[in-house]
């Protein structure tokens, strides 16, 4: 994962995209708006590149081993695991979203299906979250 970090925007970083709300009738930027870093809501930035990385890290035992994601992907609370959402219906999935004024990103890995679904937005939530949906509402139930 090369372009996955949480620098600030007074750090130029390349290609990094500018996130958009719309609190009245225009379109602004959200940089005024945008979260301290290192907080839950922390401000990191990545690629669909990076996010597909990270999920094949985490299927393939390279990130942690098979029994700690069996665990972490489990239910530990309702539809939610050690860090992961998780998912019964209408597929068995796990990832995680975020959101905040002028970005929304989402990651679902399907283990069953062998499929991960990974949506970028420079928009409010749900904009990226909405196109998960699509997609999971879309995909074999087998």
């Amino acid at each position: 994962m090369t372009s996955t970090d949480s620098l600030p925007e007074s750090e130029d970083v390349p290609d990094r995209a500018v996130g958009y709300w719309r609190p009245g009738d225009s379109w602004v930027s959200n940089t005024e708006t945008l979260p301290w870093r290192g907080t839950s809501a922390g401000g990191g930035y990545s690629t669909v590149g990076d996010l597909m990385r990270f999920a094949q890290a985490l299927s393939s035992g390279t990130l942690i081993s098979q029994p700690t994601l069996t665990e972490a992907t489990g239910p530990q609370q309702p539809e939610y695991g050690y860090g992961f959402d998780v998912r019964r219906e209408p597929l068995h999935s796990y990832g995680h979203s975020g959101g905040a004024p002028g970005m929304n990103g989402e990651l679902r890995v399907f283990p069953q299906l062998g499929y991960v679904v990974v949506t970028l937005s420079n928009l409010d939530p749900p904009a990226a979250s909405a196109l998960a949906d699509f997609f999971t509402l879309r995909m074999p139930d087998q």
